[in-house]
């Protein structure tokens, strides 16, 4: 579980808080103020703990060019990067595993004029449940030298190395359990920004799937992996598909043994849909499901917007779904959700009055070049005028209590 994240220098996260960290965790706010950068630096600390290199970490999911990770200078916008003879960010965290909690710090930077990637500093120490030092650090730098402790000893790392000590599996084994139980942590994060506009759309071929993808670009092969190896959860998802969105008759996936590609097909009031036809709305629900049910789930989930393209009726379901994920089901996994719907953050709200301890909600505003996240008291409903507006909305009456927990995955 992550119990708080820092960052300095990565994109409008020029100098952030640290921020405390729920099972389930929503940042609402309105468009360009931010809140994708966090998810984006969430899921950068999670490749650096997995990739190779740094510079195989900043490409693919996180989104712009390497370069356009670093904080712009105020006014001067990336020619005051490209100026620079280096550009640094730093990205902090607390982890808790079972019964440890670890500090983890790395900092990474470029060189602009030949986009060289490195590792700069890094720090590693396991906590005490207070958030003191327990014992010595497993990474330190000291003197301008980077340390791996192994056993009593110090053994020398390099420094402007071009990847991560965490990441480097050389550190295993009882000699460095705070590192391999850092670099667990960190790998199981999830991320998504679901795309059901056309990378949820497009044919796949079978693949070894254990999610479906940040894009959801991987649901069919991942739906045909889950029937084959878990046909009960399959099932499972299937009649929540079909109880959350009453015209859906059935799912159905299966191999086009000619072309080599799964097919994603959605009966709707009799009539079957491809993939490529099925709205936006049933998709999103269908990969929500999915992420909820997946026997092979990591320890941390985040969403940017899952309310997007999803009947405002419906998104009251969707907050549900996610937090009987990260409140109610077993095992727990801590759902990060950024939004721009006051329909969400009301739905949100309601869930706290059950789970006041569980929830935490920020307010994300930019400041210049700088976002932040403002903490919302959870107690009185009706301080923040966006959020009593929408709680006068009309919503569909929840059917998903109970589905999950009780009884949904039987038969």
């Amino acid at each position: 579980m992550l119990r708080t994240f820092r960052a300095r220098g990565f994109k409008s996260l020029i100098d952030l808080d640290p921020i405390e960290m729920a099972p389930l965790t929503v940042f609402f706010g309105p468009n360009a103020a931010g809140k994708s950068n966090l998810l984006d630096a969430l899921l950068l600390l999670s490749r650096l703990a997995t990739a190779r290199t740094v510079a195989e970490a900043v490409e693919g999911p996180v989104r712009g060019l390497p370069l356009e990770i670093f904080s712009f200078l105020e006014g001067e916008g990336l020619p005051g990067l490209l100026g620079k003879q280096k550009a640094s960010c730093r990205l902090e965290a607390d982890l808790a595993a079972k019964d440890q909690l670890y500090r983890y710090e790395i900092e990474v930077a470029i060189a602009p004029a030949s986009g060289t990637l490195t590792v700069e500093s890094e720090y590693l120490a396991q906590l005490t449940s207070g958030g003191n030092l327990a014992g010595e650090p497993s990474i330190v730098l000291e003197n301008g030298k980077l340390w791996i402790r192994q056993k009593a000893d110090l053994v020398r790392w390099e420094v402007k190395a071009d990847h991560a000590a965490v990441s480097d599996k050389q550190f295993s084994g009882r000699e460095h359990q705070a590192i391999e139980s850092a670099r667990d942590i960190l790998t199981s994060f999830r991320s998504y920004y679901l795309d059901p506009r056309s990378a949820m759309r497009l044919p796949q071929p079978p693949r070894d799937v254990e999610d479906i993808g940040p894009l959801g670009e991987h649901i069919a092969p991942f739906l045909y992996r889950l029937r084959a190896e878990h046909p009960k959860v399959f099932r499972a998802v299937r009649r929540t598909l079909c109880t959350l969105i009453p015209s859906v008759d059935d799912l159905d996936v299966d191999l086009d043994e000619r072309r080599g590609v799964i097919s994603l097909e959605i009966i709707q009031e009799k009539t079957p849909f491809s993939a490529r036809i099925v709205s936006e709305g049933t998709l999103r629900v269908l990969a929500l499901i999915c992420v909820a049910m997946n026997p092979w789930s990591g320890s941390l989930v985040a969403f940017e917007e899952p309310e997007n393209g999803v009947h405002p009726r419906r998104i009251e379901l969707i907050a549900e779904i996610l937090g009987s994920l990260a409140l109610e089901a077993s095992p727990r996994q801590q759902v990060i959700l950024t939004t721009h719907s006051p329909l969400l953050c009301s739905s949100v709200m309601k869930l706290a009055q059950k789970h006041p301890d569980g929830i935490r909600m920020y307010r994300t505003i930019r400041e210049g070049s700088n976002t932040r996240f403002l903490p919302l008291a959870l107690g009185p409903l009706f301080e923040d005028q966006e959020i009593r507006q929408a709680l006068t909305t009309p919503a569909e009456d929840s059917v998903f209590e109970g589905l999950l927990l009780r009884g949904l995955l039987d038969g």
